[in-house]
């Protein structure tokens, strides 16, 4: 009986921990892949360089964005724009994880909600940040 009880403690633990990549030292970040609506994403704790701090970047393919931007980029302080460029994803690191559908995060300062509906990333600190709907519509708040 004991043993069931640690197991399932065990599970529990994991369920609700925050993934492996995640390292909130000021200039780190955590990529992690999102099911609706499939993409990656990069939720940063400070962002050193350019000096924008805390920053949440989605790259995908979004309604709203000129063909030629992939990415929707939006700031703690409530910044938000499209742009074009490409995660570092070049070099040597852990596999991403995949937000589940149902499950609420904690990375970076930020609180991310996946839903069926899409992805929900809020600053903590500010209560800014966006929701991508599964039609990759973008809303920033």
């Amino acid at each position: 009986m004991g043993k069931i009880a640690l197991a399932g403690f065990a599970i529990v633990a994991l369920a609700c921990a925050a993934p492996a990549s995640a390292d909130p030292t000021p200039g780190h970040d955590a990529k992690v892949k999102t099911q609706t609506p499939p993409m990656l994403c990069e939720i940063g704790s400070d962002d050193d360089w350019p000096g924008v701090g805390p920053n949440v970047i989605c790259q995908g393919s979004f309604v709203q964005a000129s063909p030629d931007d992939d990415q929707a980029y939006v700031t703690a302080s409530g910044q938000f724009t499209y742009r074009s460029a490409n995660i570092g994803v070049g070099y040597d690191h852990p596999p991403f994880d995949t937000l589940v559908v149902g499950q609420t995060y904690n990375i970076q300062g930020w609180t991310i909600v996946a839903g069926d509906d899409g992805i929900r990333l809020t600053n903590d600190g500010t209560g800014h940040g966006m929701f991508i709907a599964a039609d990759t519509t973008v809303t920033p708040f």
